[in-house]
């Protein structure tokens, strides 16, 4: 049948040709675009799963790039501390030398003059060392996290030896757990407090927390002034700092023993009371206190000890100040090193300065001072070798995490490649293809355009 009230045969043919038109399009799209998926419909699940990916890549290059700033931070820390251990073979070279009995008092004095300088450039080293304006030997005042000297997120303290002056006893360790809350308490699991009292309470005091292992509060040992107060408290569903305190205070109060022993600077025995004494809901101290048989000889030995800078002294109790050493309480810097949340890695940011190495002040304007200096400058170069190891470790800690990283970042960019990418060579097959049949299509609706002639030829006969 002839007809011209419709050209179905050219209507057909511009169909065809305008669909071929439409996936000539999209190909050049994704030939000039590189990816296959260039909207939610080209691949509603690809595009997804690619986004997913694309996200994580992101996050992995950034993690790296935060390790790369840490192992920066660790290496002006050993930078920082190794000259501190140049300062401290200096102090060693003076204190040797002011041991010498060849030396005058006025020799000795210019010594000290020197010592003094060197022990104040320490201080200056631990407050005015900095990375990106943080403070990294003074990293936990800086931001707040503890008062003077030590502290953490769960729990804070410090730690000094019981003194006496005209205000009555003083404590020698002091706690609190402001930190403690649903999220941290679990920080608190199986780690321990421990303080040692060396000085006039000789003793040593370990608080373990547990979470109802099966065999719930007990007392380990007992102490004899040689082995340790050991106490294992159980804190299972507690989680506020009062209902920590509260378990902690009841059991420990009622298990911690009261003895005798001989006073190291008179003939009378010191009955020291080791107690603990809830300071606010929040926080407790040990206090040793001691009691001589008189109230006269008690005075007359207290007077004698703070004139001659005893180790009940307050002085004395300042140097003295020490840090809780437990790595789960220490003040630590998290790198983001992961790209979900919480994939931390943690720096410890130890607090490092004259006074706690223990060589503030060091004198050396006697022979005698001059030997206890030598021992105090070994310990304090112990101290900071500890620190730059600690450093050095965790530098090579994290360049092992940026080289994971940078495998997991270069594997999860392939897969998101073969979901979003372009295959530029089979792309140009389809392409290719697709033009022939635009051209053919151009063609064939010439053709069918020219079909309807036919009618003519019978109207004109």
């Amino acid at each position: 049948m002839l007809s011209v009230a419709h050209n179905l045969t050219s209507m057909n043919t511009a169909r065809q040709f305008g669909i071929v038109s439409g996936y000539s399009a999209k190909s050049t799209e994704k030939l000039s675009s590189g990816y296959k998926i260039n909207r939610a419909a080209d691949d509603a699940a690809g595009l997804a799963i690619s986004e997913k990916m694309r996200r994580q890549v992101r996050g992995l290059t950034q993690a790296s790039l935060n390790c790369q700033d840490g192992i920066s931070l660790c290496q002006v820390r050993d930078g920082a501390l190794s000259e501190v251990h140049d300062i401290l073979n200096r102090m060693n070279e003076l204190s040797v030398k002011a041991a010498n009995g060849t030396l005058t008092a006025e020799d000795r004095g210019f010594i000290q003059t020197e010592m003094n300088q060197l022990v104040s450039e320490i201080n200056r080293i631990g407050s005015d060392t900095t990375f990106n304006h943080i403070q990294v030997f003074d990293y936990a005042n800086q931001m707040g996290l503890k008062p003077t000297p030590t502290s953490s997120a769960i729990g804070s303290g410090y730690l000094t030896d019981a003194y006496h002056d005209a205000s009555g006893y003083h404590p020698s360790a002091n706690l609190n757990f402001n930190g403690v809350n649903a999220e941290t308490v679990n920080q608190l699991y199986n780690n321990s407090f421990t303080f040692t009292c060396s000085v006039g309470c000789n003793e040593t005091f370990k608080f373990t927390f547990i979470s109802d292992d099966g065999t719930k509060s007990r007392v380990e040992g007992q102490n004899n002034e040689r082995n340790p107060h050991v106490y294992t408290i159980d804190i299972y569903g507690e989680t506020t700092p009062e209902g920590v305190l509260d378990k902690l205070f009841t059991f420990v109060h009622d298990n911690m023993p009261n003895h005798r022993i001989p006073s190291s600077d008179s003939d009378l025995l010191v009955s020291h009371s080791n107690r603990l004494v809830r300071t606010s809901p929040t926080s407790f101290s040990i206090v040793a206190t001691a009691s001589f048989p008189t109230e006269t000889e008690a005075k007359h030995a207290f007077d004698d000890k703070i004139a001659n800078h005893s180790p009940y002294s307050q002085a004395n109790c300042t140097e003295l100040a020490g840090v809780i050493q437990n790595e789960e309480f220490k003040s630590l810097l998290a790198i983001q090193a992961g790209a979900e949340s919480g994939q931390f890695i943690y720096i410890s940011m130890d607090t490092m300065n004259a006074s706690v190495l223990g060589i503030d002040p060091t004198n050396v304007t006697t022979q005698e001072s001059a030997s206890t200096a030598i021992n105090m400058v070994k310990s304090a170069q112990q101290e900071i070798s500890r620190q730059r190891s600690n450093a050095g470790a965790e530098q090579n800690r994290l360049e092992h995490t940026i080289k994971n990283l940078d495998n997991v970042v270069e594997n999860t960019q392939a897969a998101e490649s073969a979901i979003r990418d372009t295959d530029m060579a089979r792309e140009m097959v389809r392409l290719a293809n697709l033009n022939i049949l635009s051209q053919a299509g151009t063609s064939m609706m010439a053709q069918a355009n020219q079909s309807n002639q036919t009618v003519l030829s019978l109207l004109q006969g």
